[in-house]
């Protein structure tokens, strides 16, 4: 198998992952590309770029860990009263 032939298919293969929403084997999938030997750096950048993808934005996590805080509070207070 010819090095661009297994480029075209580590990333196909990446693109599907996103394409169906498996985010966690996308996630897996970009790990283990950029761990491999002998793939172009054009499939390196584009699994580093998959990863960046799937991380969530620091501001959302911190929304979202408020909004958790926030109904454990009233939650805490109507079992309280």
């Amino acid at each position: 198998m010819s090095k661009a032939h297994k480029e075209r298919s580590a990333a196909g293969r990446l693109e599907a992952l996103l394409d169906a929403g498996d985010h966690r084997a996308a996630r897996a999938e970009a790990r283990r590309l950029l761990g491999a030997e002998g793939l172009g750096d054009a499939v390196g950048r584009e699994a580093a770029e998959a990863l960046a993808r799937l991380e969530p934005e620091p501001g959302a996590v911190a929304v979202g860990l408020a909004g958790v805080a926030g109904m454990a509070a009233i939650l805490g207070w109507l079992l309280a009263g």
